[in-house]
């Protein structure tokens, strides 16, 4: 084998960096189950009182910006890690969505 993979192989920091991966890729399918689930309640609420849940529509842009902290995490785009070792990601004025409420 090659000197460098053997010294790749036996660094202990890429061995921890794969334990966090799987950790932060179980708690992307539980975001994602979050963020289903919150559409789906904000979708009932629309329909059943006609305006939609301030706190879920704030919700739903932090929760993108944590995945993208995820998906920058994994594929190796940041060595930050997201949430809880950082701080959960703040809304911002940036990615505000349209708030009118349209149908379809």
């Amino acid at each position: 084998m090659d000197r460098t993979f053997k010294a790749n192989i036996s660094e202990r920091s890429i061995w921890r960096r794969l334990c966090f991966m799987l950790l932060f890729a179980a708690i992307f399918n539980l975001v994602a189950f979050i963020v289903f689930t919150a559409a789906l309640v904000q979708f009932i609420i629309r329909l059943t009182t006609g305006s939609v849940n301030t706190e879920l529509q704030a919700l739903g842009p932090r929760l993108g910006q944590y995945i993208q902290q995820i998906v920058a995490f994994e594929t190796f785009h940041t060595e930050q890690r997201p949430y809880p070792f950082a701080p959960f990601p703040e809304a911002d004025g940036t990615a505000t969505p349209d708030t009118r409420v349209q149908a379809g």
